[in-house]
């Protein structure tokens, strides 16, 4: 319409300039009916156009008058909108307030007004649950599935947290099992499950998801290998007390090189090489773990071989070809002492457990166990201010201590 005046007016204009500048005035008859109606061309122009202004302005005011509904109906939705609005910050600012049954009347009150209610239903679920009312989180969270996407994991991750933070941890691991094989990776459900398999001590099911965890960002990288180090030791470790050879040894060649050096992995499979029998492949293992990778508290698997009388003496020299490498390792300098104490050098004994005292840095295990070979030496002082320092070492540590890779020493 508003094109067509446009036209309207660019045409009258034109024939009012070529009219008034041109020769002639010109006129203008217009018969309707019986009525005529002539003047000049000038005025004509001037009469057409004030026509066009008024339908112009005639129009304004009809399109206005009709858009009135649109626009009481658009004031009203935005005031509805910041009411909702208002009502959800003052509900999330009451939880975080302590307050939850106060967050729960604004937030259900928000529900009520909003469109799109699943937040307001979301957050009112907490706020019931931390009310201690447990009934109208659930009826809450119904009401949020009913109206949201099916899977959309947002109401399944709070039910699942409800129900762990209630001690119902297998019902909340049923809860978000289902999710774990969805459409989407969901770096949320990822973190609940892995907190929820480690609390349960499904070590196996660690492993599982980690790799998922590691590509969603739930944890980092070195994280991510210390979760792994550690779920696969404690798996092997069941499997070895179940006896169960053949998930050993899947879990075993599961590992990495890497991980085949760690203390926590060689020693359930060492342990359970001894089970079987096997004292000479127990024995390559912790060897050819020590040349590609040196770490101390492998060393003290050597004391739970089960060497015949007399061999702590070929014990101690086969393993007093690492010293010269490592000097002042104090598990490897334990571990001689040990040695020579059964083989009853005590000379070689005094100098490995002096070595080992003067070292710094020693863990709380370490130096109780060096006081227990002063004591056993009849090194009465030396095992005193061994057995002081650890304590205060474990006193420090806050009273954490690693259990012993190896069996107790043999003569």
């Amino acid at each position: 319409m508003r094109l067509v005046i446009k036209i309207g007016l660019v045409l009258v204009l034109g024939v009012a300039v070529v009219t008034l500048l041109g020769e002639g005035p010109g006129y203008v008859l217009v018969q309707v009916g019986p009525w005529v109606l002539e003047t000049t061309a000038a005025l004509g122009a001037v009469a057409v156009v004030g026509l066009l202004v008024l339908g112009w302005g005639v129009w304004g005011v009809l399109s206005a008058t009709r858009r009135i509904p649109q626009r009481i109906a658009e004031g009203r939705s935005r005031r509805s909108q910041r009411r909702t609005l208002e009502l959800l910050q003052n509900g999330l600012l009451a939880l975080e307030r302590g307050e939850p049954q106060k967050a729960q009347r604004l937030l259900i009150q928000g529900a009520e007004l909003a469109e799109a209610p699943a937040a307001y239903y979301l957050e009112a679920a907490r706020a019931a649950y931390q009310a201690g009312a447990s009934d109208q989180a659930e009826a809450y969270l119904d009401r949020l599935q009913a109206g949201w996407e099916a899977d959309d994991p947002a109401g399944t991750l709070l039910r699942a947290e409800i129900e762990r933070e209630a001690g119902r941890r297998e019902h909340a691991l049923t809860l978000l099992a289902d999710l774990e094989h969805g459409p989407h990776e969901n770096s949320r459900v990822l973190e609940r499950l892995l907190q929820l398999y480690r609390e349960l001590e499904d070590h196996e099911a660690v492993l599982r998801i980690l790799p998922k965890a590691r590509k969603a960002g739930v944890v980092g990288s070195d994280e991510a290998d210390e979760l792994a180090r550690a779920a696969r030791g404690r798996a092997l470790e069941a499997a070895r007390l179940d006896g169960d050879g053949e998930r050993l040894e899947r879990l075993w060649k599961g590992a990495s090189r890497r991980e085949r050096n760690d203390p926590r992995l060689v020693g359930p499979r060492f342990r359970y090489l001894l089970d079987q029998g096997q004292s000479e492949e127990a024995s390559r293992l912790l060897e050819q773990a020590l040349r590609r990778n040196w770490l101390g508290p492998l060393v003290e698997l050597f004391l739970a071989l089960p060497e015949a009388p007399g061999s702590a003496r070929e014990l101690l020299e086969r393993l007093e070809g690492w010293r010269e490498g490592h000097p002042k390792d104090p598990h490897l300098l334990t571990v001689l002492a040990q040695l020579a104490i059964s083989a009853q050098y005590w000379g070689k004994a005094d100098q490995y457990l002096a070595e080992a005292a003067e070292l710094e840095g020693l863990s709380p295990e370490l130096l109780l166990r060096i006081g227990h070979l002063y004591r056993q030496r009849g090194k009465t002082d030396e095992a005193l201010a061994c057995c002081r320092r650890g304590l205060a070492a474990l006193d420090q540590s806050g009273g954490t201590t690693v259990p012993a890779l190896a069996g107790p020493p043999h003569g």
